[in-house]
């Protein structure tokens, strides 16, 4: 659906917001059209953001990184959540995932080094693993949300790395394009406007509702995101099964 389908199924089938509700001229109306599609885009954010429900490989701002020889610290696009994997081009594998914990050189008595303790010592070349827990970026006006990465061993030359992530909407929704679609998959469309609903109505007014009536449609989009937010990390993660004498640890195909 795009912008206007949805201005048009949150004004008069959700809030039921027609003019001859309130009087005056006919034109009337309890919240205009620019009110309601940014009431639309932050719904749309907010499932993204708190459902997981966007992954996403293609788009070239946010899944494509390039590095600069001598530069371990990345920062990702504002849009980025989550790194679920990455891949430098011209490898066939994924670049493995170290935690702060392992390259910071801590070992419990007894355990063999892991791969990140001997990954931090290596000699600049092509990346060959990542972390993304190292924190949160400032931006240069203050303001602190950008992921960032930090790549082992610190690349020599200009590499690409294409990353597979979850991410927020890239570009906002305006009143001035009703035909942009919203980045979230189509079959959440209907279900975001629960959140849209909850902030039109969340201030009591006699014209508009009551609390309880905004509080339906913000306990139902709490569930909308926890059932995508379930869907989305059983999709993400593979199951797996103790091979005691086998393998030790496998996975579970």
């Amino acid at each position: 659906m795009n912008v206007g389908e949805l201005l048009f199924e949150l004004r008069h089938n959700i809030l039921h917001d027609r003019s001859n509700q309130v009087g005056g001229d006919g034109n009337d109306r309890l919240w205009s059209d620019a009110t309601l599609v940014r009431y639309i885009d932050e719904a749309q954010r907010r499932l993204a953001r708190l459902g997981f429900v966007i992954l996403d490989h293609r788009n070239e701002e946010a899944c494509v990184l390039q590095t600069v020889a001598g530069q371990a610290d990345y920062d990702l696009h504002p849009s980025v959540l989550a790194v679920v994997s990455a891949r430098r081009d011209g490898q066939n594998g994924d670049l493995l995932r170290v935690g702060h914990a392992s390259v910071g050189g801590y070992q419990l008595p007894g355990v063999q080094p892991s791969m990140g303790e001997n990954i931090v010592g290596l000699p600049q070349g092509p990346a060959l693993a990542f972390q993304t827990d190292e924190g949160l970026s400032e931006d240069c006006d203050g303001s602190v949300g950008v992921a960032t990465m930090k790549l082992f061993p610190t690349p020599d030359s200009e590499q690409t790395i294409r990353l597979r992530v979850i991410r927020e909407p890239i570009y906002r929704l305006h009143v001035d394009d009703l035909e942009a679609v919203p980045e979230v998959p189509e079959h959440h469309h209907i279900e975001m406007l629960d959140w849209a609903a909850y902030l039109a109505l969340r201030i009591v007014d006699v014209d508009a509702g009551s609390p309880n009536r905004a509080k339906e449609f913000q306990t139902s989009f709490s569930s909308t995101v926890a059932l995508a937010r379930r869907t989305s990390m059983r999709k993400l993660h593979a199951p797996s099964r103790p091979g005691f004498g086998e393998r030790g640890w496998s996975w579970e195909r």
